[in-house]
């Protein structure tokens, strides 16, 4: 009887949690609206870009992994490719999205879809422009300037808050407004860090958060960051 009042309370808290609105947006004046507008459009990638990041992982079960990971972003063709490696160099998960997920060499348990559909989902959500057919543009009621992505069907919604000068934080909910990823990400000089490879528009510090009763972190730290030429073939 006990396990079954825990059931249903588990769920209930879920369709609360479902159920919620989104923060209202107040209009901004049209000075800080173009600014606003303008500072979310530039967070996300424009060029391809190959990140090489210290990749620390905060498990529902407790337990804390470390890797290192690198992560090949084409943002003009939506295709990313990711090799996760263990600090001594074995590789741990080699794959790729290009319309489709496609892994070459993957050690359970990270041979899984859907850790691989997650994990190309949250570099697209921290790295990608939202692909939305409409964009809300104003302040929240503390004073935080916010961008509001609006997906069609109902598939759900993306917010870009500029939380600070050096930091910024993206939400993703479902079409039910239930939160369901949060993005921090910090820029230097506030999160800077012995290698973090010189390139100022990449952000140096990015922590996933995933929410839910299975919930993780995902901590990314840079280590280096350099372009890669737009005509780059797709790699097997």
């Amino acid at each position: 009887m006990v396990r079954g009042a825990i059931l249903l309370l588990v769920c209930f808290l879920l369709c609360v949690s479902g159920c919620r609105s989104l923060a209202p947006i107040q209009p901004a004046s049209s000075a800080l609206h173009a600014d606003t507008a303008r500072q979310c459009r530039a967070h996300f990638l424009t060029r391809p870009r190959q990140l090489v990041q210290s990749l620390t992982a905060y498990l529902p079960d407790g337990g804390v992994r470390d890797a290192i990971a690198v992560i090949r972003i084409h943002p003009e063709a939506g295709r990313f490719k990711c090799v996760i490696m263990s600090v001594e160099g074995l590789v741990l998960f080699d794959g790729e999205y290009d319309g489709a997920v496609s892994i070459h060499r993957a050690i359970p348990p990270f041979d899984e879809k859907k850790f691989a559909r997650a994990m190309f989902a949250d570099i697209r959500l921290a790295f990608i422009s939202p692909e939305a057919w409409n964009v809300e543009v104003g302040i929240l009621s503390g004073g935080t300037p916010i961008c509001r992505y609006a997906y069609s069907d109902g598939k759900g919604f993306v917010e870009v808050r500029l939380s600070g000068a050096d930091c910024l934080e993206i939400r993703r909910y479902t079409g039910g407004k239930r939160l369901r990823e949060t993005v921090d990400i910090c820029y230097a000089p506030a999160c800077s860090f012995p290698g973090s490879g010189g390139a100022g528009e990449i952000p140096v510090k990015i922590d996933i958060f995933h929410h839910g009763l299975f919930g993780y972190r995902l901590e990314l730290k840079l280590i280096e960051a350099k372009e890669l030429p737009r005509t780059e073939k797709q790699e097997g």
